[in-house]
């Protein structure tokens, strides 16, 4: 699946900068610039950073190329109510999700970002195939269009699973670790005398409620494996002195 950013009349070079930086921040590189009202300047480059190879490589198109695409969707970040929405926009994770269901491994897909002041108009919205809205504040609703591609390029880079590139310093507990870890804290309690066995049962279910949500990361998981084992090596050492 190939997609692309499309920003319609853009209106402030900075944003071309900024945007080029969080499109190469999650491997997204294909940027049209339909009919836009500025140019890419110094400044735009400084903005950019690491993602200017990025920001030197946006073409310029008119409007017509908005055609070629197989799936088109359109952000809609003005304030609407159910009288004069054009359409019921979907937010980045139902897109997402819904991407997710289909096939589109030879499908040019395109998202097309109106202007800064007034955004896209309400034909090129209900023309689209999805209208995209992202969920904020009543109070304070509108987003920078840099802040709006940021928010939708990472809910879309989620589509590439594993083969996205993971920046954290560290790898989270897998699924083998998670039990593992549980097996020999459960051989632990089962070793331990408790006045019932609902009592040993609560433990249980404590440690298991425990290790679900504390979100370890491998070395953390493997020094608690560790405590737990030492636990149980003292247990035994005692039983058979």
């Amino acid at each position: 699946m190939a997609i692309s950013l499309i920003l319609y009349r853009t209106e402030n070079s900075e944003n071309l900068g900024s945007i080029a930086r969080a499109a190469s921040n999650f491997d997204f590189h294909d940027i049209l610039l339909v009919e836009p009202k500025c140019e890419i300047t110094e400044k735009s480059r400084w903005l950019a950073k690491h993602g200017l190879p990025t920001l030197e490589e946006m073409r310029i198109a008119d409007v017509s190329v908005l055609k070629e695409f197989d799936v088109l969707i359109a952000t809609q970040g003005r304030t609407s109510t159910a009288y004069n929405m054009a359409r019921a926009p979907v937010t980045p994770r139902q897109l997402r999700e819904r991407l997710a269901e289909l096939d589109l491994s030879n499908t040019r897909v395109g998202i097309l970002f109106g202007p800064e002041g007034e955004g896209l108009s309400l034909e090129m919205i209900s023309n689209a195939d999805f209208a995209l809205a992202i969920p904020t504040s009543r109070d304070n609703p509108s987003m920078n269009l840099a802040q709006s591609v940021t928010v939708i390029l990472y809910e879309l880079s989620l589509l590439r699973g594993v083969e996205n590139k993971i920046t954290l310093p560290y790898r989270p507990m897998n699924k083998r670790e998670h039990d593992a870890l549980l097996a020999i804290i459960n051989g632990v309690l089962e070793s331990m005398d408790f006045k019932t066995a609902d009592q040993k049962e609560t433990q249980r279910l404590v440690w298991r409620r425990m290790v679900g949500r504390s979100f370890l990361t491998k070395r953390e998981c493997y020094a608690v494996m560790g405590f737990f084992r030492n636990v149980q090596h003292n247990q035994d050492r005692e039983d058979n002195q």
